[in-house]
């Protein structure tokens, strides 16, 4: 039996014991914790006999390069030993790259101590590490390698304080630049947790100045500025992780989010996407088109928003959202009669998502067939008749059936919702229902209620325009004048009652 078959047995046996556990009887559970106990064993003869290979196989290694004249033969060894403690070690972070931490030309004092901790550090057995590197950092306090270790041992036991100090000494007194950029890059994750934005891009910019190369900074430094708010500086940091690896797709979708915010800060922003990014392919990966797919809608590129969910729906066709971003920008670009199948598939995938029939009404609506939209809008209902989503619907097909005292009285029921965006959207849709009615001044008003979340509603701006463009006409007719912005831009008049 090969190695990789056996590990699965023991596996499978772990997880029936765990499926078995609930409904076992209180002997069968005994019996199943025997099991557990014997399978406890054996993961630790397992780990034992693992350490003792890796410690035989570098002490091999070790002789074969002596042999070979890579490394001083067995009688200089102490002496090495004592220079290299003070000597720049080329440490790579642990499990960044799969590289042994030790260079070639490089020995370390306690050897098998030292593989023995790494062995437990790459096993995810922190706090056997932990002692290990403890041990022999007090024994050779100015060993980089091995207080960066110790260091991240101390992170992953959840004691951030001490780690923390750790890798602010190697930080300071480091004299390889790969453990000092390593060190910053560390603190910089530190600190982001505790979303110390500014603080936190400071040490990553401290990582990359003392090694320039350090790609895990530059895209902690991207992320850093996109929480910060920083949309400009996350997408040009993000550009330069794309300029290293294309294929990065955390830096990926990390510039495409920078994007949909900056798009979101400024309309008139002229993106040009890296290479990777200016098209859609097959070859990006999921998180990455589901991204892309999101950004070409917020600036209205619905074709290429289209594309991206074609290829999606085929990598995952049984998940109901992809089928209806595919139908609703199908929809967008060619209308109802092409995305209404489409839009059937995802409800039929997911017949209990809110969003779907939503979607399908709204559709029927713009179609002209309101029936069929208030069939849709009233399953939403029967099933919550709180649902705003639902409500909404209703409250725009009835303006289509011409029953605007049935959409007031929704709408009014939105404008006393705690949720300030439901108030806003409560007081847009009183607001359509003013233009309707040609009640300029009044649905003005109503507009203005909405100001604080106008980014959210984009149509408040148009119809604010529509709305000044008819009272400026009415005020040039009567003779009146036009409203200064200055005053139009001061605190919202009260509603007037009808």
């Amino acid at each position: 039996m090969k190695i990789e078959e056996w590990f699965q047995t023991l596996k499978n046996k772990a997880e029936l014991i765990e499926s078995k556990w609930a409904g076992a009887t209180e002997q069968e559970r005994i019996q199943l914790a025997d099991q557990l106990f014997y399978l406890r064993q054996v993961s630790d003869t397992v780990v034992d006999l693992w350490l003792q290979f890796e410690e035989r196989l570098s002490n091999a290694i070790r002789r074969i390069k002596q042999m070979e004249g890579q490394l001083p033969s067995e009688g200089n060894q102490v002496q090495a030993a004592a220079t290299q403690e003070n000597a720049a070690k080329h440490a790579k972070p642990p499990e960044a790259d799969g590289e042994d931490t030790i260079s070639q030309k490089e020995t370390v004092p306690y050897e098998p101590m030292f593989r023995r901790g790494e062995g437990f550090y790459h096993l995810r057995m922190y706090q056997d590490a932990k002692k290990c590197f403890a041990e022999l950092i007090r024994e050779s306090p100015d060993w980089e390698s091995g207080r960066l270790y110790y260091a991240y041992s101390l992170l992953f036991c959840e004691e951030r304080e001490s780690a923390f100090r750790e890798f602010r000494l190697l930080s300071r007194s480091a004299s390889s630049p790969a453990v000092m950029a390593i060190s910053y890059n560390a603190i910089g994750c530190i600190l982001a947790e505790e979303e110390q934005w500014l603080e936190a891009a400071q040490a990553f910019k401290a990582s990359l100045e003392a090694r320039p190369d350090q790609e895990e900074a530059r895209y902690n430094l991207a992320l850093c500025y996109l929480k910060d708010g920083d949309a400009q500086e996350a997408l040009e940091e993000a550009e330069r992780c794309l300029l290293k690896d294309e294929s990065d797709w955390e830096a990926q979708m990390l510039w495409l989010r920078a994007a949909q915010m900056l798009q979101a800060m400024d309309e008139t922003a002229e993106l040009a996407p890296p290479s990777p990014l200016q098209l859609p392919t097959r070859d990006l990966g999921t998180d990455t088109l589901q991204e892309m797919a999101s950004l070409y809608e917020s600036v209205g590129n619905y074709h290429r928003a289209q594309i991206c969910y074609h290829f999606l729906a085929e990598r995952l066709p049984r998940e109901g959202w992809t089928w209806h971003g595919l139908a609703w920008n199908t929809w967008l670009i060619s209308g109802t009669r092409r995305a209404l199948t489409l839009m059937k598939k995802a409800i039929s995938l997911a017949p209990h998502e809110d969003d779907f029939t939503f979607s399908y009404g709204w559709m029927q609506l713009f179609d002209g067939k309101a029936e069929q939209a208030v069939a849709a809008f009233r399953k939403m209902l029967e099933n919550n008749r709180d649902n705003r989503l639902g409500q909404s619907g209703m409250i725009s097909a009835y303006e289509k059936l011409g029953e605007l005292q049935a959409a007031k009285k929704l709408a009014k029921e939105f404008t006393e919702d705690p949720e300030p965006y439901i108030r806003s959207l409560g007081y847009f849709h009183l607001g359509r229902l003013a233009v309707v009615e040609e009640n300029w001044r009044l649905a003005e008003q109503y507009f203005q209620r909405t100001l604080p979340h106008a980014n959210l509603i984009r149509e408040v701006p148009i119809y604010m325009q529509l709305c000044a463009s008819k009272l400026g006409e009415q005020n040039r007719q009567s003779g009146q004048l036009q409203p200064s912005l200055q005053l139009q831009a001061g605190n919202p008049p009260v509603v007037a009652e009808e």
